[in-house]
């Protein structure tokens, strides 16, 4: 029987990495991969399927992000490991992850980085330091041939852009995924947190300074640059809190000693795992779209920058396109990006579009096309031809959900005064850069290249 499983399994032979650096991207990209397991009704704690068929029914549904572990002969169970790099720079947030869930991340020594120097809020001093620690020390590479036998197809980068060190390990991350001789082919999709000033603890200047380097890194080197703000997602999580109440979260498994610093931010990382999760899920399903099909949508685009829209933010109720008709009535969903609507900023440009990624059993008709079409078009006036679909099958006890993926102009308008502000800190600040190789002129060209993309 193991044989005749291990034949017919669909494990993907070109799998995708999650690359998750620093608090912020460790929390939500654990987080995420929480939710994919959880979607499908498995345990995180104990990610383990018994049996020739739950085998088959899963890793339809798991391939590429992640890993049958062996076999144990002995429970007759095929342990999961998901895919993931964990870079602490804290240094406790993978730690913690780690003795949280032991089976989930069962290759210790290969998931984690550790003895990084930890935190700092300088962008130039983390670039430095992954460079000497992480391509020269570290044996990054071996890392993730142990997680992935065969060629990597892609990665995910959570990062929060308003940091340090995270923001530039992440930034570092996709430009040697994307140059290295063993990845150049692969497809980089970074996931992008901007934080929320007087709310967040980052610093006015440094914070904005390091957005235009993250900024401009996702230009240079993301096939898939993703954009969510704290503040959209904050303001969501509250207005969802009871329904975030119902649903259990990484943080609630941590010991009650430690979780100052993660429980405030408990409901938003939910709400950034399930982007994740549901943009997993176009690639880890039975789907013809590909993760390299996000690139060739974006490629003619101006900006390529993506802000996620969800639908519903929690899930809940059936599988069905009419499960989620009912919890869109009840305001269960909402965008994740501050476009500045009540000011009128929302306004289609010529290269505006939309992926609407719909997770649902059955067949996606053209009645509910139009009915999300009709979603779409009045909210943002998107052209019929620019809207894309992408069914995802959804299993039985599954909630159905919807993510558009919106490509608009107005968007890169928001970002404007963030970059305005950045320039403005420049000389405040720039000493400090230098000393760790930020020069001026590399930091103007940043300036350049990311208001030419957006303006």
């Amino acid at each position: 029987m193991a044989s005749r499983v291990a034949q017919q399994a669909p494990l993907a032979p070109n799998p995708v990495i999650m690359a998750s650096m620093g608090h912020a991207g460790v929390g939500i990209g654990a987080e995420a991969y929480r939710w994919v397991l959880m979607d499908v009704g498995a345990d995180p704690k104990a990610p383990t399927v018994r049996g020739e068929k739950e085998q088959l029914e899963v890793l339809r549904r798991y391939g590429s992000t992640i890993l049958r572990f062996g076999t144990s002969i002995r429970r007759g169970e095929t342990p999961l490991v998901p895919r993931a790099l964990l870079v602490d720079l804290d240094p406790r947030s993978a730690n913690l992850i780690l003795q949280s869930y032991p089976e989930l991340f069962a290759m210790r020594d290969k998931h984690a980085l550790y003895e990084l120097g930890g935190a700092a809020r300088n962008w130039a001093e983390g670039r430095v330091r992954f460079r000497q620690e992480i391509e020269k020390k570290q044996d990054i590479m071996s890392r993730i041939t142990a997680m992935s036998p065969e060629p990597v197809r892609g990665f995910i980068i959570p990062f929060s852009m308003g940091g340090g060190t995270g923001g530039s390990f992440s930034s570092e991350f996709m430009r040697y995924a994307k140059t290295a001789e063993d990845f150049g082919a692969s497809t980089v999709a970074g996931f992008g947190i901007l934080p929320e000033f007087g709310w967040d603890p980052v610093i006015p200047g440094p914070a904005h300074i390091s957005i235009v380097m993250n900024l401009a890194h996702q230009i240079r080197y993301c096939d898939t640059p993703i954009l969510a703000e704290n503040k959209s997602m904050r303001m969501q999580a509250e207005r969802l809190k009871d329904l975030f109440a119902k649903r259990t979260s990484i943080v609630d498994d941590l010991p009650k000693q430690i979780q100052v610093g993660w429980k405030e931010y408990r409901n938003v990382n939910l709400i950034a795992a399930h982007v994740i999760a549901e943009f997993m899920s176009t690639f880890i399903r039975e789907t013809e779209w590909d993760m390299s099909n996000y690139r060739t949508w974006l490629a003619a685009s101006k900006p390529k920058f993506v802000i996620p829209w969800l639908m519903p933010i929690v899930p809940q109720g059936g599988p069905t396109l009419k499960s989620l008709e009912e919890q869109l009535k009840q305001g269960n969903e909402g965008v994740l990006f501050d476009l500045g609507e009540e000011e009128g900023q929302v306004k289609p440009g010529p290269r505006d579009s939309a992926c609407v990624l719909v997770k649902i059993k059955g067949t996606l008709g053209a009645e509910d096309r139009e009915f999300l079409k009709k979603i779409v078009r009045d909210r943002f006036e998107i052209q019929e031809s620019r809207i894309i679909f992408i069914r995802v099958p959804a299993l039985d006890n599954e909630a159905a959900s919807a993510m558009v993926l919106l490509n608009l102009k107005a968007a890169g308008q928001r970002l404007l005064p963030l970059i305005k502000e950045a320039e403005e800190s420049w000389d405040a600040y720039k000493d400090e850069y230098q000393k760790r190789g930020l020069s001026t002129e590399e930091f103007k060209q940043a300036v350049l290249d990311t208001t030419g993309h957006i303006g």
